[in-house]
């Protein structure tokens, strides 16, 4: 695939010096799921999806459901039983691609460290909603916590109860302040999504007076996808995860980058790149008893800051 990158990662590759790496891992980005990965696409209980609303607002949600909630069907079409979910079936994202086809989606097993994303447009057929893949691709283990998912033989079906606003709570600000991991849901200027994983260890997010995000950005593969993204399209959002309660918080705002931010308390905190990212919510989604999965913490990454 010659036209792996679009011209907003390309210029994030080239401004930080990474262009080279970049070209040599496109070969891991392929227009099908590879048969070394159709069977952990499969056996996994939860999928993370980005999704896109009318008003142009970017989601990203997580779908958990029992086996089967996923298969395979051949290398390039990838099919969710919405029969099969256990989590909110009322999220957001299922509005969403009933107006605008276009999804990004992370197949991730956090207890392994393992990761997938498949990204492409959906069509619905019934309870079926089908994937037509466009790319798909592995990421690098680092900066995730091992958490381990309880897998009984069914998954109990949730009542969940969302509640909506604009403006971060106290409550939601310490939970920022305190969580390992989110996931971001981006786009480039031609509407493709794409849905990425961020963690580093409690306190790694800082949250402004104004209720800014100021994300630090650690070395990676050279994709740079989520920062290509917003140098094309400033739309972004955010999901957290409280895993203890089994609460999520929705975020939806607008992002703007930082490079060479090269105070030592800076370095430190991004791993020596000095990128950081920030994010300014518009409105947030809040959902009580969004699943009933338990999870069991296990470590954090030890590639962490």
């Amino acid at each position: 695939m010659e036209n792996v990158y679009h011209d907003g990662e390309l210029e994030i590759q080239k401004r930080v010096g990474e262009a080279e790496i970049a070209d040599q891992n496109k070969k891991l980005v392929t227009p099908f799921i590879v048969k070394g990965a159709i069977n952990f696409v499969e056996k996994q209980p939860m999928a993370v999806v980005g999704s896109r609303n009318q008003e142009g607002e970017l989601w990203a949600s997580i779908l958990i459901g029992n086996f089967g909630f996923v298969k395979v069907a051949d290398p390039a079409l990838v099919v969710f039983d919405r029969e099969k979910l256990v989590s909110n079936p009322d999220d957001i994202f299922y509005g969403n691609i009933s107006t605008d086809n276009q999804i990004g989606s992370l197949f991730i097993e956090l207890d392994s460290r393992k990761r997938l994303r498949v990204n492409g447009s959906v069509t619905m057929e019934g309870s079926k909603i089908e994937l037509s893949v466009d790319q798909s691709y592995p990421n690098c283990p680092k900066y995730i916590q091992r958490r381990v998912i309880s897998m009984p033989e069914y998954f109990e079906k949730t009542q969940s109860g969302t509640s909506e606003g604009v403006g971060l709570t106290e409550v939601m600000i310490s939970w920022i302040r305190d969580t390992d991991t989110f996931f971001v849901a981006s786009a480039g200027e031609d509407g493709h999504l794409d849905v990425s994983h961020r963690g580093g260890n409690p306190g790694f997010l800082q949250v402004d007076e104004d209720g800014v995000l100021k994300i630090p950005d650690y070395p990676g593969a050279s994709f740079f996808n989520t920062f290509g993204n917003v140098l094309q399209n400033p739309k972004v959002g955010l999901l957290f995860i409280d895993f203890e309660k089994r609460e999520t918080l929705q975020l939806t705002g607008t992002a703007s980058l930082l490079f060479d931010q090269n105070a030592e308390d800076d370095l430190l905190r991004t791993k020596g790149t000095g990128r950081f990212w920030l994010f300014k919510p518009a409105r947030w989604i809040h959902t009580l008893e969004h699943h009933r999965v338990g999870w069991s913490f296990l470590e954090y990454s030890p590639f962490n800051p």
